[in-house]
């Protein structure tokens, strides 16, 4: 079987890549313009954007089913063209030329942040409403483009959702926000953080439950794919272990960080470089949900997690090996 795959040069896409090939499928990415974390693998390698739809029926009409991983992160509460055209239109034109082409199944990569993340005192999983127009941009998109994908299948296609949690691991190439933080704790650039944290999930398990969606999953389910929440502080902690080093960070509460956002500001005009941190990110971090349910995609699907511990170990020792620290 030929499986296509939008996205395939991001973090999440490379690596359920290089998991498609492990399993033996024929893998066909659709690609852009770095194709660093493609190199080397024995893939057909179809240009395109999300917006072109001949660029995409030339990719779809080589591929038996196709994996929709293709997104655009710009965290901001503003609406950003770019960021709607590629995430809404993008799927829209994926999902339309999909059925023109005949394609066997869609999975669609969706994320945790379609969903609202209050109330915090109850777990969330596939039953909770999604967020309000109210919430960050990027989670409106999203949002919107998993409607599209739901709609799909009420008319007939065969269209299954998965929302993985705050991604880590391995073939990071660019690297992600998540790691270059990483790459900045190992490298002692990061003085304290903030308190707060994330449902943390490795990589590699989000490709093999994307690939058990295409594999077992039922056409207009959403599967959440999920670790385990851990602070920031528990992240860096495992960093230090990794390392070996006894060092620890300090924790600033929330109100902390809001009060020190004038000063971030000014230290990043002053030094040119990017801040530590900004609002939104506060505001995310304040957000989270500690208890993100994937029982779903387990019983289903036979999904299963590394720890968190495992994965840094795995994503330091590869960041390495890239010369990255």
């Amino acid at each position: 079987m030929k499986v296509g795959i939008t996205g395939a040069a991001g973090h999440v896409g490379a690596t359920i890549c290089r998991t498609l090939i492990d399993k033996g499928y024929e893998v066909v990415a659709f690609v852009r313009n770095d194709i660093t974390a493609l190199e080397g693998l024995p893939i057909t390698m179809v240009k395109g954007d999300v917006l072109d739809r001949a660029s995409l029926k030339k990719f779809m009409t080589e591929c038996d089913t196709v994996i929709h991983a293709a997104s655009m992160i710009e965290l901001s509460y503003k609406f950003e063209q770019k960021t709607y055209d590629v995430n809404v239109v993008g799927t829209q034109n994926i999902l339309e030329i999909a059925k023109e082409v005949k394609t066997l199944k869609l999975i669609y990569v969706s994320s945790i942040h379609v969903f609202s993340q209050k109330p915090y005192d109850k777990a969330l999983d596939e039953t909770r409403p999604f967020v309000s127009n109210n919430s960050v941009f990027y989670d409106q998109t999203k949002r919107d483009a998993h409607l599209l994908a739901q709609d799909a299948a009420k008319n007939g296609q065969d269209v299954v959702v998965v929302c993985p949690t705050s991604v880590v691991g391995p073939f990071d190439y660019k690297p992600s926000k998540l790691g270059k933080a990483i790459i900045d704790m190992y490298k002692g650039k990061i003085p304290a953080v903030i308190k707060g944290g994330f449902d943390f999930v490795d990589v590699r398990d989000i490709a093999d439950g994307t690939i058990a969606a295409l594999e077992n999953g039922r056409s207009g389910e959403t599967y959440i794919l999920g670790g385990r929440y851990h602070t920031i502080k528990e992240l860096s902690d495992y960093v230090f272990k990794v390392k070996d080093v006894k060092k620890r960070l300090a924790v600033f509460p929330l109100s902390v960080a809001y009060a020190g956002l004038p000063f971030v500001k000014t230290f990043s005009y002053l030094t040119k470089k990017p801040p530590l941190y900004d609002k939104l990110y506060i505001d995310i971090l304040k957000d989270g949900n500690k208890e993100t349910l994937s029982t779903k995609a387990q019983q289903e699907l036979g999904y299963t997690t590394r720890t968190l511990e495992e994965t840094l170990n795995d994503t330091i020792n590869w960041f390495k090996k890239q010369q990255k620290i």
